[in-house]
């Protein structure tokens, strides 16, 4: 969560106060300054940039896969982060508070063992953010390098519309840098926040692993067997637990189902884009397009891992439900008295109601909605092809 933290921090969507805020004030206004950075140097040009470019299905393909679309998602993201924020302050605090209070040797082995699994795809990751985000800019500055030294029509780092005056001296610096602050900012707006999702679910996830061993020793406990009263107050710890862990699982998802489900629908779009751009550059030049091919499948492929792992959790948070009743047959329930019996019923009862993500609550993520997001894709990109043909 450290990562998590501080890059959150660093944006300002961090949903707890921090020191620094109390002490500047000023620097409250940190993912103000960010919303704006993407609003005037992305979103804006580049949808400008929409109407004279409305006859070419390439340059449109290209405006809306490169950036304009995940900055969209970007600032969705910020508006939730910001809106949500006392609620997933309330989250975070849940969060430390379970690290805090764990005291089984065991059971600090299987939050630890989770927390590495979370902290390993994190830093995937953030460092495919980082070299994604380098490549791009690497790349286009070179591009505008070396227009300068050929004496060539000056360009943006992105397909953009800027008013006549930005490709004036220093204005035209001025719009680059920009453009390749605003590049960083949406990387890491749409990287953190959705690692912070994974980290969540994670630790949920390992929760629930924890909770059903402790139902299964509360149930068999022979002391629980022969005290009724001790027996209840484990069962009332679990049934609290339980009920926390849903809380959390469903406060993320109601507060993300939404920008869940235009990430979906513009992931899916953006995977159709940028596979007719590698159609495109493969099938036009004449020389192999390497590095633009590269830039491309690269991607694609960071997008395909965010899908991938976005419907992974959801799977996740279905077996850890599942995982509570399953715990409740595999105790020794027939050794208990019929009172008891019956107070297992109310947590079979409530798992059978499926904690899930799902994208706008139309569509549950599971490995299932993944394979339907790959073929949804391939679909459109046949469309694209097939018109471009035409």
């Amino acid at each position: 969560m450290d990562y998590i933290r501080k890059g959150l921090l660093i944006l300002g969507l961090w949903p707890e106060d921090h020191q620094v805020e109390k002490d500047f004030s000023i620097l409250r206004y940190r993912s103000l300054a960010v919303l704006v950075l993407l609003i005037i140097f992305l979103l804006v040009p580049q949808s400008a940039n929409l109407i004279f470019v409305y006859n070419d299905l390439v340059l449109i393909t290209e405006n809306l896969a490169n950036v304009n679309v995940v900055a969209v998602t970007a600032i969705m993201k910020i508006s939730v982060m910001k809106s949500n924020r006392k609620v997933l302050g309330e989250v975070i605090r849940s969060y430390m508070k379970d690290w805090i209070s764990i005291k089984d040797k065991e059971d600090r082995e299987t939050m630890t063992q989770w927390e590495k699994v979370a902290r390993k795809i994190i830093i995937g990751f953030l460092i495919m953010m980082v070299v994604v985000s380098a490549v791009v800019t690497f790349q286009k500055v070179f591009l505008i390098v070396q227009a300068e030294m050929n004496g060539t029509e000056r360009g943006f780092i992105f397909q953009s519309y800027f008013p006549p005056i930005c490709k004036v001296t220093p204005y035209y610096q001025m719009t680059c840098l920009g453009q390749v602050m605003a590049t960083y900012c949406l990387a890491s707006v749409y990287t953190v926040v959705d690692c912070m999702v994974y980290m969540l679910i994670f630790h949920v996830y390992g929760q629930f692993l924890i909770l059903q061993r402790a139902l299964i020793q509360t149930i068999n406990s022979k002391q629980n067997l022969q005290d009724p009263h001790r027996f209840k107050k484990g069962l009332g710890f679990v049934v609290r637990k339980h009920e926390r862990l849903n809380w959390v699982a469903e406060t993320v998802e109601d507060s993300f189902n939404i920008c869940f489900l235009f990430q979906v629908l513009f992931s899916t779009l953006v995977m159709c884009f940028q596979g007719f751009l590698v159609f495109k550059e493969v099938s036009v030049s004449e020389n192999f397009p390497a590095n633009e091919v590269f830039f491309l499948v690269i991607s694609v492929t960071s997008i395909l891992l965010f899908m991938y792992f976005y419907c992974y959790m959801g799977e996740l948070l279905i077996v850890s439900v599942s995982g509570m009743r399953d715990a409740v047959y595999e105790s020794d329930w027939y050794m208990l008295s019929p009172n008891n019996m019956k107070m297992l019923l109310f947590i079979v009862h409530r798992s059978n109601r499926p904690l899930k993500l799902t994208a706008g609550k139309f569509s549950v993520f599971s490995m299932q909605t993944f394979a339907k997001i790959v073929k949804t894709a391939v679909g459109y990109l046949s469309v694209l092809v097939g018109l471009e043909a035409v």
